[in-house]
């Protein structure tokens, strides 16, 4: 999906350099070709996002789902380890990522 997106770019940036008569084929009013080109450009972007969000949703997600549970249920097997504190922040500590 990136090359595609990357690749859509890169045609129409090559087109409006190279072809600037194509790009500037009317296709109804003041719609032109290049134009057309543009726009059709936002609805692939919000194609590819809108995937990328259903891939994550089905197949990043689950597993992710099933490690924090597998890790809350081995930290309540083991309740004579403390448990840990949040770091407070605001004292100056070092905030982690």
């Amino acid at each position: 999906m990136t090359s595609l997106a990357v690749g859509g770019f890169l045609l129409y940036v090559l087109l409006s350099g190279f072809a600037p008569g194509l790009m500037n084929t009317p296709l109804g009013g003041r719609l032109t070709l290049g134009l057309a080109l543009g726009l059709g450009q936002f609805a692939v972007m919000a194609v590819i996002a809108r995937r990328r969000l259903v891939h994550l949703r089905t197949h990043a997600d689950p597993p992710a789902r099933g490690f924090r549970t597998r890790t809350v249920r081995r930290h309540h097997e083991r309740p004579d380890e403390p448990a840990r504190r949040p770091v407070s922040h605001r004292a100056g500590g070092s905030r982690p990522w």
